[in-house]
């Protein structure tokens, strides 16, 4: 073969070899939000599934801050999301309180797979997000595996030195001083086995002194502590979701409400910065096929 066709076929034979690298770098690098808090990886590998029980759910949260330029694109993003999943009353009380629902089925818009590379490039190389002290909101993934009743609390603040006046709508206009507010989520997922689960979501708010109260469970009598709470069931969330139906949850706009005090944070730099909450189901066992042939042949 003369020189210049070799030369060729060699350039031609690497640049298909980088395509296929990049583009198994793109499914790779897409199958799940990076980095976690106890799982650090290295640039470029990918995590590893774990095989769950059938009685379990992996659901995958992470929470992203925005800069004002970033938040530019929340019309965008929730433009392409369904909200129409949920019924008109529900809909119509989350925005009495300033929160806001969406769903995606499969692949995140791109302006919300940009903001999760920025949020991972952030905590790769600044030592204070890896720090979790840049904000009261953490942007690092959390993996909950969820068994049957079996609550989970997912963290949107928590503010320890803090007191805030909220303001909030549970059968009228309620609310006062709480000091040292904790914002969080009662998590709760059960599979359904045949490919889908059941997910709760309550916000919930704790505050004040902690103090210490007997508690009686499994015929044993034990002290705790335990801060007073604030929980609204009216606001929770009760979904049939499929692998892989990711959840959108942020403040409305204008920002006012509970929404104002879950999604939207003061930065050590003094910026005000908008947050949105993801939720996926991440993991699920596949359905028995014995025991769903077993039951198509029923009469």
């Amino acid at each position: 073969m003369p020189r210049e066709y070799e030369v060729v076929a060699n350039r031609t034979q690497w640049i298909c070899c980088g395509l296929l690298g990049l583009l198994f770098g793109l499914v790779g690098g897409c199958a799940r939000w990076l980095p976690k808090v106890s799982e650090e990886l290295p640039v470029g590998v990918s995590p590893k599934r774990m095989e769950i029980s059938a009685d379990t759910v992996g659901v995958e949260t992470i929470l992203l801050r925005l800069t004002s330029l970033d938040a530019q694109g929340l019309p965008e993003l929730w433009g392409a999301a369904d909200e129409q999943f949920l019924t008109a009353g529900l809909r119509m009380e989350l925005d009495r309180n300033g929160l806001r629902v969406g769903k995606f089925h499969g692949m995140l818009p791109g302006v919300a797979q940009r903001w999760i590379s920025e949020n991972a490039h952030r905590i790769q190389t600044d030592p204070l997000e890896q720090a979790g002290v840049v904000a009261d909101v953490s942007s690092f993934t959390q993996i909950f595996r969820c068994r049957a009743s079996q609550r989970k609390e997912l963290t949107i603040r928590n503010l320890q030195q803090d007191s805030v006046t909220l303001l909030y709508n549970d059968g009228g206009v309620k609310g006062g001083q709480y000091e040292r507010p904790h914002f969080l989520m009662s998590l709760q997922a059960t599979p359904n086995g045949d490919g889908s689960a059941r997910l709760q979501l309550i916000p919930e708010m704790e505050y004040g002194q902690a103090r210490r109260v007997v508690v009686a469970k499994d015929s044993a009598i034990r002290t705790d502590e335990r801060r007073e709470s604030l929980v609204w069931k009216g606001l929770g969330l009760d979904l049939q979701l499929q692998l892989g139906d990711c959840l959108l949850v942020g403040a409305t706009m204008p920002a006012h409400g509970l929404g104002e005090h879950y999604f939207r944070t003061l930065t050590r730099g003094s910026e005000i910065q908008d947050v949105i909450l993801l939720v996926r189901i991440s993991e699920l066992h596949p359905p028995d096929e014995f025991v769903r042939n077993t039951q198509e042949q029923r009469p």
